[in-house]
Order: structure tokens, then C-alpha cells, then sequence
């Protein structure tokens, strides 16, 4: 097993049992107990997880995935303000590309006041808001669908994706580390991202604050490589320093 594979199902399995011994991730990757304390002082070096006397515990300032129904309760009024300025940023004949999730759910509701736009989406719920708009193009990338949240994020999703040429995307954050750099607990989910990213024209990040100083498994992109970045008012100015300091264009509303 290669020390990546194995890092993700040590994090994995840390993740579901909230803690694990050395004894019980050498058991479960079939390797040396040492092999495990590199690997762990490894991950605690990323910030992945903490070690403690015999094994490990999961970092509390990890994320890992929510529910649709979960995203849905928390900061909707933020995500709205989000949405309405992100729309300003679309133009009437524009082809679109929508990530999945509760912000860009609002930013698709905006959408259908414009004119013959093209939108692909990786969101199954996006699409169905979205058919019953004859102004509108709509395209689901298909692949697996993700049941908690309605994702598309497998290899069909990225040779849909490969197939287009857009002049905007917006993708919407899991967690944005301490280096300003964009993450997910989902693998195929973050070569997801990183594809309509790399096919877009103009790349746009709308998210919440809470997203901030979260840390998640895999890492996607920094910051300062979007366009903008919309997120609501409150930041912290320690992150906005860090952000002015690192060349990220941000855009509170």
C-alpha cells in the first residue's frame, strides 16, 4: 500500500472512531507498528489529526461532509446576499458551471431572470430546480451521485466537464485551511472541483465564514487563484490581512 493510500484510510478510519491506537492502524494497514508512528507524526506535521500517548485523535477543526439538509439550516441569509452578487458577475449567452451545494442551490434560483444561458451543474437537486426553465440550457454532469448531498464526483463527471469550455464557474467551499487554501474530505469531489476550475474561464469561490480555518483531507487550490472569492460580512481581520497579504481578491457582502 502506497504511504498516500494509506495516510487516507488511517484518516478515514480516525475519522468514524473519533481516536485510534498505533496496535489497531498497524492491524488495519497490515504494517509496522513504526511504519504507524511516522505515518501519524507525518499527518499531525499537515494538520490532519493530533497524536496523543499510543495513537491518535482527530483534530477538532476538521471538517468532513454535511448533509444537504444540515447545509440548508445554517447561514441561508449570508448564502443569499452571496448569490445575489455572484449573479452580477453573469451575462446574458454565457455558459455556466455551478458546483454543488446550498449556495450555488441560490445562486441558480437568481439565474433564471437571465437570458439563453447554458448552465452545467454537478448538482442533481440544481438541475431539477433549474429543467423547467425554457430560457435556460441545462446539463447535468452525471456519474455517481454522492446520497447525502447530491453530487455528481466520479470519472464521468470529469470527462463531462473536460468536454467544455465556460466562461464562468462558481464553486462553493467545504473548508478553506489556514494557508488559504481550498479543501474536501471527498477525493473524487476535489478532482471535481479542480476540473471545472481548470475549464472555466473565470473562476469565482462563494462561501460562508464558517468555512474558514477548517481543514479537510484534500487540498484543491489556493485562494489567490480565483477571480474573487464572495463570502459574507464578519470575517476575521487576521484572515483578511492574510488574504490581502497573500493577492486574494475577496468581496464581503
Amino acid at each position: 500500500m502506497f504511504q498516500l493510500d494509506r495516510h487516507k484510510k488511517i484518516y478515514d478510519y480516525i475519522v468514524k472512531n473519533k481516536n485510534a491506537t498505533v496496535n489497531e492502524l498497524a492491524h488495519i494497514c497490515q504494517v509496522a507498528t513504526m511504519t504507524i508512528r511516522r505515518d501519524l507524526d507525518k499527518m499531525e506535521k499537515d494538520g490532519l489529526i493530533t497524536r496523543v500517548f499510543g495513537g491518535a485523535v482527530i483534530d477538532s477543526s476538521m471538517v468532513k461532509e454535511v448533509d444537504y439538509e444540515e447545509k440548508e439550516k445554517c447561514y441561508m441569509e449570508e448564502k443569499v446576499r452571496i448569490a445575489k452578487e455572484a449573479v452580477k458577475l453573469v451575462h446574458d449567452n454565457s455558459i455556466v458551471i455551478l458546483d454543488s451545494g446550498t449556495t450555488c442551490m441560490e445562486i441558480a434560483k437568481l439565474l433564471v431572470k437571465k437570458n439563453n444561458l447554458k448552465i452545467i451543474t454537478t448538482d442533481i437537486l440544481i438541475a431539477a430546480y433549474l429543467m423547467k426553465y425554457e430560457n435556460l440550457e441545462v446539463y447535468c454532469t452525471g456519474g455517481r451521485i454522492q446520497r447525502n448531498t447530491g453530487s455528481c464526483l466520479d470519472t464521468y463527471t470529469i470527462d463531462f466537464l473536460n468536454n467544455i469550455n465556460a466562461d464562468i464557474c462558481f464553486v462553493g467551499a467545504s473548508a478553506i485551511n489556514q494557508n488559504l487554501e481550498l479543501a474536501t474530505f471527498v477525493p473524487n469531489k476535489a478532482k471535481v472541483k479542480q476540473t471545472m476550475i481548470d475549464v472555466s474561464m473565470h473562476r469565482v469561490l462563494v462561501t460562508d465564514n464558517s468555512k474558514f480555518n477548517k481543514r479537510s483531507f484534500n487540498k484543491i487550490i489556493n485562494l489567490k487563484d480565483f477571480e474573487i472569492v464572495i463570502a459574507n460580512e464578519g470575517l476575521e481581520e487576521e484572515i483578511l490581512k492574510k488574504m490581502k497579504d497573500k493577492g486574494v481578491n475577496i468581496k464581503l457582502v
